[in-house]
């Protein structure tokens, strides 16, 4: 076997501007993430600014690129499941 190992493919995260309360600030996200991310926005009536600023207000992790990730599971399992508390951080 020769020398010529694959590269390991570039990251897969995208990386967005977003602002959370009015200040300027990147976030790396999976595809999928922001994908969800965007679709949950729009169910509540909200851009993914105020959104992000919403899901950081309410600190739910150490990061906000965690803290998004932890909302859109507790989003899309309290859609999933009968009986689970709403997610939706603007009611």
């Amino acid at each position: 076997m020769g020398g010529n190992k694959p590269k390991p493919p570039y990251s897969t995260l995208i990386t967005h501007t977003i602002f959370v309360d009015g200040n300027r600030t990147t976030v790396r996200l999976e595809p999928v993430i922001w994908d969800a991310l965007r679709e949950i926005a729009r169910q509540q009536g909200a851009s993914v600014h105020d959104l992000v600023s919403a899901i950081n207000r309410r600190g739910l992790a150490s990061s906000l690129t965690s803290a998004i990730r932890a909302y859109v599971v507790a989003y899309l399992l309290a859609q999933a499941l009968p009986g689970a508390p709403p997610a939706n951080l603007f009611q």
